[in-house]
């Protein structure tokens, strides 16, 4: 009989280890990962509003922000064209996205860039 009581403790503490290796490996915390896309859509919507003003040609800085808050409503930006810095008022995020576009004025290559804090 003790023979069978010994390999009884030895299962019942091979047991006991497992269940506690899991329940380690269970209760780690997992990081989340975030594989949205909100990164891409914002430079997607970041190279629209680009060429939409580059092919209108028109640099009004009222229209700028009025097409920008339509596009980010709550996040801050800063929009750079022809010398001037157009400051949009929001959440600023802990990320920043930058996106640049060029064009043709007057016989010169302007750019045209937008900054998000997403």
């Amino acid at each position: 009989m003790p023979a069978i009581k010994e390999k009884g403790f030895s299962f019942t503490l091979e047991a006991l280890i497992s269940l506690t290796v899991l329940i380690l490996i269970i209760s780690i915390p997992i990081e989340e990962n975030k594989s949205d896309l909100t990164k891409i859509y914002s430079i997607q919507k970041e190279n629209d509003l680009i060429k939409v003003w580059i092919k209108e040609g028109k640099f009004n800085e009222q229209e700028i922000k009025k097409d920008f808050k339509k596009m980010f409503p709550f996040q801050k930006g800063e929009i750079e064209f022809e010398g001037k810095k157009i400051e949009v008022k929001g959440v600023k995020g802990k990320n920043i996205i930058k996106n640049s576009g060029f064009y043709y004025k007057n016989e010169k290559l302007n750019e045209i860039s937008v900054k998000v804090f997403i």
